[in-house]
């Protein structure tokens, strides 16, 4: 789910949190970032509930139908199609998914319903969901198609829907689009008859270990990397330089030195990158200038050591 770009760019965001604050307590500032990436899962469970509970609305309403007074022949043979849509019923049958909610205490509550019953009601007038259920085919690939053009058009860009989630967390606001791509891939990987099957939080066992030693080795060495990028920049203060530029050249130099597996030309492509989302339009240039002397002098000296096919210097 989260690739290594996605977890360089918490790591920037807390780190710099840490160097702004006057009281640097590394410690606090790690269950910070560890809680900021288990969000991203959170709400990648939470909107996986949603589809289940849109069914449920669904569901509740063909059943209160068949109750009236006076109900029609339709409200006695409703199309089930909707209700019966393969991905629908993978995500209500999913015990993976089950088990995330009772053990994260996750769900969407009663008072939630009225924005349920609204997303159901956008559904259920759209030309694509009219379109499905007067359908004669049935199959996986109809389903997978309808959910996802559903949430993408009618779901995920529902104003109501960001609001709400931005109100129930901070954290999920900028991690919104990531679920949303997450959740269409698991979608788009469902197999006829079997259950939902979760996207791990960590695409390999070993990127949250990578995650913590960048963010601690960033904090450790700042005072020896400082000295590294002050040498190359001469003719520049130190305090005109943006904190950002700095700080990403501090993470690109910490993970040169202490990650051997991970070639150089990755990790300075990697942070370049970056620099483009989080600084000026001229830092990814000047950024790569001073990382490339820097690079150049420590190869000389013997300090870039990289083990593995096709990595060594």
């Amino acid at each position: 789910m989260l690739n290594r770009r996605y977890l360089r760019i918490k790591v920037l965001q807390t780190l710099y949190s840490f160097f702004q604050d006057d009281q640097k307590n590394m410690n606090i500032r790690e269950r910070e970032l560890l809680t900021s990436i288990d969000k991203i899962y959170e709400l990648y469970i939470y909107l996986f509930l949603l589809l289940k509970e849109i069914r449920n609305s669904n569901e509740r309403l063909t059943e209160e139908r068949k109750k009236k007074r006076l109900p029609t022949s339709e409200d006695l043979n409703p199309n089930l199609k909707f209700l019966n849509n393969r991905v629908l019923m993978a995500i209500q049958n999913s015990t993976e998914l089950a088990r995330e909610k009772s053990a994260r205490k996750i769900g969407w509550d009663v008072e939630e319903d009225g924005l349920i019953k609204k997303l159901f009601q956008t559904i259920v007038a759209s030309p694509e969901y009219i379109k499905y259920m007067a359908s004669e085919e049935n199959s996986l690939e109809e389903d997978k198609q309808l959910i996802v053009t559903l949430y993408k058009k009618y779901i995920s860009e529902n104003d109501s829907l960001k609001q709400h989630l931005t109100e129930k967390s901070l954290h999920w606001a900028s991690d919104y689009m990531l679920a949303n791509i997450s959740l269409i891939k698991t979608i788009e990987t469902i197999k006829d008859g079997a259950e939902v099957e979760l996207m791990p939080l960590y695409k390999a066992e070993e990127d949250r270990d990578f995650m913590l030693e960048l963010f601690r080795k960033t904090i450790l060495e700042d005072s020896q990397n400082m000295a590294l990028i002050e040498e190359k920049i001469a003719n520049w203060e130190p305090e005109r330089i943006a904190a950002m530029d700095l700080l990403l050249m501090k993470m690109a130099i910490t993970e040169v030195m202490n990650f051997s597996g991970i070639p150089v030309k990755v990790t300075l492509n990697e942070y370049i990158e970056i620099s483009k989302l989080f600084s000026s339009p001229k830092s990814n240039t000047f950024i790569n200038g001073i990382l490339d002397a820097i690079v150049k002098d420590l190869r000389s000296q013997n300090k870039v050591l990289k083990v593995g096919r096709g990595l060594i210097e």
